[in-house]
């Protein structure tokens, strides 16, 4: 049971973090363009608009997927209470991998969001700004 318990603790890692930054990004952008903490890809520090856009969209998408892969997660965890380690490791080690798609995906979707857009430039395609 203690192994059962560790392996809960570690699967919900990445949902709860997807959540508490979900959460934060929607609310605060990180206030200056960086290259230590937020989202960091070329468009999205262009300017500041491109730098709030982006983190309000991957804060949207890991806040709601965050809640899904939580309870998805646990619920799957729940099919191995009591069983032997290994059963429980290699499920635990499948969910974690599994957790991890959605992080890619989050990032090729906002990718697309910036492109839609901005321009390569970090102007707004519809010349209006959001702030």
């Amino acid at each position: 049971m203690g192994f059962w318990l560790f392996m809960l603790a570690m699967i919900l890692l990445i949902p709860v973090i997807m959540i508490l930054f979900g959460k934060y990004f929607i609310k605060k952008t990180p206030k200056n363009i960086n290259y230590l903490f937020g989202y960091r890809t070329n468009l999205s520090m262009k300017n500041e608009e491109t730098w709030k856009f982006a983190h309000k969209h991957i804060g949207n998408i890991w806040f709601k997927w965050g809640l899904v892969l939580l309870s998805v997660s646990v619920l799957a965890l729940l099919f191995v209470i009591g069983k032997d380690e290994d059963t429980v490791g290699i499920l635990g080690s499948v969910i974690t991998i599994v957790q991890l798609v959605p992080i890619v995906v989050s990032i090729i979707l906002t990718e697309k969001a910036l492109k839609k857009n901005f321009d390569e430039e970090g102007n707004r395609k519809n010349g209006k700004s959001e702030k």
